[in-house]
């Protein structure tokens, strides 16, 4: 149980006292009673009739839109879980921009002054004092360095920093709260996902961590002629502004029709634009998370420029490997094997249904099965899978979660651009090459290490707990310990040992014979490599002399 809000400072808890007023404005003040909280709203308040004409996803909306910058982000940030909320949900959020006021110039001129010293933004030759974009954490000038470069200078408001930290603790609090009292949101572990949106939060407040984001995209797309990210100015930069290369051109929400009349070649677009995110996920694990037409721009025909990259996701190598895991059984209609990578990727609840996963995954193969290529919808495959998810409960790694939004995201973008954009064709390409690669000798070396030493780790561990059961011995702590049948078990251990040995043994002459031919080293015979051929041969001689000897145990 989470201790009561009287305990906080008196700022925090008149923060509060607004957030559950506003909530109870909008019709949720049954929910404010539910989490034991009603003692905090006014009387007024209390007698306030519900809400009605608007629905519940627009409350929201509106809620977060009132109460300022940062529970307009917290909504930005759910607008990107459709793990956690409904198409509907996403869609009404997606569109939360709020009446945000710009920041009056005094602060902007005090923030610039407290990261470049007294002269502040007389550091430039020039810096327009109307903002061109206003955001919840930052605002962003228009300016001209001295040695004569365009570039954007995005401020963080001032003062910020403190009120997002009084609103994730209320977040928080009030997320432990649900947890408590409300059932049906506790399924969904409140407590967990309030802790991810605040380091989401925090990472994003800053606006360095941006930089060497940029940095990094600029990093892996530098053999890229079409795709661009603007470049960081570090010598004026710093955790409260960031100055980047000012990158002209109209964006990706341009209407088509002008799009068309500057020249530019929009089904080129769509599938620069495409590639390059699916080069992000693929090859190099780390995608923009936010890749909204406003955040698009075409800096000439045929280049595609991605800005504002704060928010961004990680896949991990073994992540990857998981999903492609995930799609091969998906493909195969082996649903044993999709629900298995299902629960090792993300969280199941400990009271999963795995027999009604199991239907629902053999469902969402039979929806998909046998459709043409060109017909699949990538954005409806996703929102299918995710709603799958969703439907028990299991918690998904925030990185794919924002994955499944910006794919989503990506493809409705490349429709706009061209109505025939097909972005599953898009993707076979770099699905084919990484199943290419993931059976390459030197990568089935690499995985068969990877399990050894897996191995290794897990006898390393029991040998740990051993380790600790003899110290508690050694301290006079009694351990009961009971064997039955111990010679047989010690036979039967000894005979699985010997197998496995013998078989890691075979698959060693395997990998490395399969390595002998590819690189074609040493004598040749019939065309092929002697060395190899000898491999194979004693490979498949025990191999074979294993196998009769698991079938003449009648063991398998």
């Amino acid at each position: 149980m989470s201790p009561p809000f009287g305990t906080e400072s008196l700022r925090q808890v008149n923060r509060l006292r607004e957030v559950l007023t506003v909530f109870a404005r909008y019709g949720f003040g049954e929910l404010v009673q539910q989490l034991r909280l009603g003692r905090f709203l006014p009387k007024w308040v209390k007698r306030a009739e519900k809400e009605s004409g608007r629905t519940t996803p627009e409350r929201v909306r509106l809620i977060c839109e009132e109460l300022g910058p940062s529970f307009i982000k917290i909504g930005q940030i759910l607008s990107t879980r459709p793990d956690l909320l409904p198409p509907d949900w996403i869609e009404e959020l997606s569109h939360l921009q709020g009446r945000l006021p710009t920041i009056p110039e005094a602060d902007i001129e005090a923030s610039l002054r407290a990261a470049w010293g007294d002269a502040g933004w007389q550091r430039l030759a020039r810096f327009d004092r109307a903002p061109i974009a206003t955001a919840s954490i930052a605002q962003v000038h228009r300016g001209v360095l001295p040695s004569g470069e365009e570039v954007a200078v995005k401020v963080r408001r001032p003062g910020i920093e403190e009120q997002v930290d009084v609103d994730l603790r209320i977040l928080k609090r009030l997320a432990q709260l649900a947890a408590d009292h409300l059932p049906d949101l506790a399924r969904h572990d409140p407590v967990r996902i309030a802790g991810e949106f605040s380091a989401s939060f925090r990472a994003e407040m800053d606006l360095s961590k941006e930089g060497r984001n940029l940095e990094r995209f600029r990093a892996n797309f530098r053999d890229r002629r079409d795709v661009a990210f603007p470049g960081v100015y570090w010598e004026y930069t710093s955790e409260t502004v960031l100055v980047t290369e000012f990158i002209t051109g109209p964006m990706a929400l341009t209407p088509p029709t002008e799009l068309d009349a500057q020249g530019f070649d929009r089904r080129a677009l769509a599938r620069t634009g495409a590639r390059a995110f699916l080069k992000m996920i693929i090859r190099d694990g780390f995608f923009h998370a936010d890749p909204h037409p406003s955040n698009v721009i075409f800096p000439e025909p045929g280049r595609v420029c991605f800005i504002d990259c704060g928010m961004v996701g990680r896949l991990r190598r073994d992540l990857r490997e998981e999903l492609l895991d995930l799609l091969l059984a998906l493909i195969d209609r082996r649903s044993e094997d999709a629900v298995d990578a299902f629960l090792r990727i993300g969280r199941p609840p400990p009271n999963l249904d795995r027999e009604e996963l199991l239907r629902h995954a053999e469902d969402f193969i039979d929806r998909y099965h046998g459709v043409r290529l060109e017909n699949l919808q990538l954005g409806e495959i996703l929102m299918d899978f995710v709603r799958l998810i969703r439907e028990h409960y299991i918690a998904l790694p925030p990185d794919l979660a924002l994955l499944a939004k910006a794919l989503i995201t990506v493809e409705g973008l490349g429709q706009v651009l061209d109505p025939e954009f097909d972005m599953v064709s898009e993707a076979e390409p770099y699905l084919r090459g990484i199943l290419r690669a993931r059976y390459r000798p030197d990568r089935l070396l690499q995985r068969g290490l990877g399990v050894v030493s897996d191995g290794g780790a897990e006898v390393r561990a029991m040998y740990r707990d051993l380790r600790h059961a003899l110290g508690r011995m050694g301290q006079g702590t009694p351990i009961e310990l009971e064997f039955r049948n111990q010679e047989r078990f010690e036979r039967e251990l000894d005979r699985a040992s010997n197998r496995i040995a013998f078989a890691l043994v075979v698959a060693a002459l395997i990998i490395g014979s399969a390595t002998l031919v590819q690189a074609e080293a040493g004598p040749v015979v019939y065309g092929l490599p002697l060395f190899g051929l000898v491999g194979f041969g004693v490979a498949a001689f025990f191999g074979l002399w294993l196998i009769i000897a698991i079938f003449r145990s009648g063991r398998l």
